[in-house]
């Protein structure tokens, strides 16, 4: 499950009985749900610090959630550690490695640090066996709203993409990316999306999760993904099965 606006056109009450992984603050969801999520990651290195009260509180809970963090978050005392959190080291991804560049399939060893944080879920899903994979929330298009300051540039170290102002931060509670105008709102930080790096890191995904015959489709409500066959997020119900 992503983050996008398109949540707010899907019936999220019929996940209640399914296995969803969810990320960053996908909790901003928590007062219009009854269920939480099976599995929840978060990496950024600019979002966890920031929201890292949140997520320690969160980990805290009596719930069945598992959640699954970069090491060197608890390596710098920003999120800590109990029988529901592992962590995992991450490597940056590695364009001349081609598709073993950009999709682990050994997490025990390392994950592959994305441009979008889905992928970091994907890669943990596929290791846990799930098959087919359905993507909820991918809108995978952005825009920077008024109020946002930026500093700073970096290289992405696949496409070679230079990314100016890559730094952000929010001003206002008018973040149009997500499903609630305060996901990243008045204070947040938060790395510009690189919307090329995204898409080129899905198709690797989709490459990767082919060969290993793990069926991963689109089930978005709209938005800009189109590396996965598409699939109606209602059709995939019936009273007597789930997903």
């Amino acid at each position: 499950m992503g983050n996008g606006p398109s949540l707010n056109q899907t019936d999220l009450t019929k996940l209640e009985h399914e296995f969803v992984w969810g990320s960053n603050r996908c909790y901003l969801l928590y007062d219009r749900i009854n269920w939480r999520p099976s599995f929840y990651t978060s990496v950024d290195s600019l979002v966890v610090p920031d929201i890292a009260n949140e997520i320690n509180a969160l980990t805290a809970q009596a719930d069945q959630t598992m959640y699954f963090f970069p090491m060197e978050f608890y390596l710098k005392k920003i999120l800590h550690f109990n029988d529901r959190v592992i962590f995992f080291r991450q490597l940056p991804i590695n364009s001349k490695l081609g598709v073993n560049g950009y999709f682990s399939t050994t997490p025990n060893s390392f994950l592959r640090t994305p441009n979008t944080v889905t992928i970091t879920a994907l890669q943990l899903a596929v290791h846990l066996g799930f098959n087919p994979i359905y993507l909820i929330g991918c809108d995978t298009n952005y825009i920077i709203p008024n109020g946002v300051e930026a500093k700073g540039q970096a290289k992405d170290p696949g496409t070679g993409e230079i990314i100016s102002g890559y730094e952000l931060k929010s001003l206002f509670d008018n973040d149009p990316n997500h499903f609630d105008s305060r996901y990243f709102g008045s204070g947040s930080r938060w790395h510009a999306p690189n919307v090329n790096g995204m898409i080129y890191g899905y198709q690797m995904v989709k490459i990767a999760c082919d060969e290993l015959g793990v069926s991963v489709l689109n089930a978005t409500v709209g938005g800009m993904l189109e590396v996965f066959p598409r699939v109606n997020f209602d059709s995939l119900f019936t009273k007597s099965e789930k997903i």
